[in-house]
């Protein structure tokens, strides 16, 4: 992505992927000299970064974070109020439209001979991403309002956003 993000931009036309993730690094907040009016309030050591925002397909935002939930992982959310400046863009763009999700590990110090990130961020990201996919189905929808975001946590409960929903329509019906 440092280069014009071509690399994502040629994979997503011609993978034609049903669902697209970024990977990437976004500013921690929690050192001097960073603004967290600017960036929001990202933490080292508090788990990855999320992000949301008009770039962000819905669906993919709500699977990510039941995802999250259901392994019990910390996590963060990031607003993204225009293009996020990651390949997110790029794989979101490709032909007619991918729902793309953006997940970011903190980084303090970015762009400097002495990057930081906390290795217990990046290996709760893998496990995240690693959830996200093992929860996709071969039916899977990234429509707005028809995904069903529903994952089952080590307990066999499910977590996610419809998860409420089901518990609810079971205790209407009871």
């Amino acid at each position: 992505e440092e280069i014009g993000t071509r690399g994502a931009e040629t994979s997503a036309y011609s993978v034609r992927p049903d669902v697209g993730l970024a990977f990437d690094v976004t500013h921690a907040t929690d050192y001097p000299g960073i603004d967290p009016t600017k960036h929001g309030k990202i933490v080292c050591g508090q788990g990855p970064v999320i992000a949301r925002g008009p770039n962000i397909n819905p669906e993919v935002f709500e699977r990510l974070v039941a995802a999250a939930k259901a392994e019990g992982l910390p996590y963060q959310i990031e607003a993204e109020p225009g293009v996020t400046g990651t390949d997110a863009r790029a794989i979101q763009m490709a032909r007619g439209g991918i729902p793309t999700g953006l997940v970011s590990v903190p980084l303090r110090y970015m762009h400097t001979p002495t990057e930081v990130i906390c290795l217990r961020d990046l290996e709760a990201t893998v496990r995240l991403i690693t959830r996200f996919a093992q929860d996709l189905a071969p039916d899977t929808s990234f429509v707005p309002g028809l995904g069903g975001a529903v994952t089952e946590n080590a307990e066999g409960k499910a977590a996610g956003a419809d998860a409420d929903a089901d518990a609810d329509a079971s205790d209407a019906s009871a």
